[in-house]
């Protein structure tokens, strides 16, 4: 059991999440243009994880992170502050064809969740990033539920699962207290409605 909680807080990095919940929603929603869809993954992929995973490695070699959990306060600042930039280019260019609402709403919701994030790190608190994508997750399934009557009970109990699994996980590894996870998931969720409200 102890491998796999460490082995869950690596499936489950906020890095994951939002290409998972777009290529969900891509093949739940069903599209008829299969190559425009395919370049939107592609640019999905290229900046929520190609580019901070790259980011990432030339920190970790100057030195200025020690893992890719990104532990201290400190460590987090640039990759926030490279994460908020990389979203936002994300909204500007991967949705100015005015199609997929929901999935836009997503990225903004996850654009001011990470700002809140980057706010709170420099007021030197270590909110759960982890919790913080779960949760976003967990909001967008709500968010389409409620406002789209679409039926998701099923997903939304396997994503609560997995949220737990987090908790635990993070909990384990002593990489948080309970109310950072709790304002993760909190802010996460929050964001998502909020964002889904305003739109």
């Amino acid at each position: 059991m102890k491998w796999f909680l460490r082995l869950w807080s690596y499936i489950v990095h906020p890095l994951f999440i939002p290409s998972v919940v777009s290529l969900w929603y891509f093949n739940y929603a069903g599209y008829t243009d299969a190559s425009h869809i395919r370049l939107k993954v592609y640019l999905i992929l290229i900046l929520t994880i190609a580019i901070p995973l790259l980011i990432y490695t030339m920190l970790k070699i100057i030195g200025a992170v020690k893992s890719i959990h990104l532990q201290s306060t400190r460590e987090r600042i640039t990759p926030l502050i490279v994460y908020a930039i990389l979203i936002l280019i994300l909204l500007r260019s991967g949705f100015k064809d005015g199609l997929h609402l929901q999935l836009y709403c997503f990225y903004l919701g996850i654009f001011v969740a990470t700002l809140v994030s980057l706010l709170l790190t420099l007021l030197k608190y270590k909110i759960s990033l982890h919790m913080l994508g779960m949760g976003g997750a967990f909001g967008f399934l709500i968010t389409l539920s409620l406002m789209q009557g679409i039926p998701l009970l099923s997903i939304m109990a396997l994503t609560a699962i997995a949220c737990g699994l987090t908790a635990t996980s993070r909990l384990y590894m002593k990489a948080h207290v309970g109310h950072e996870l709790v304002f993760g998931l909190f802010l996460g969720i929050a964001s998502q409605l909020l964002m889904a409200s305003y739109a």
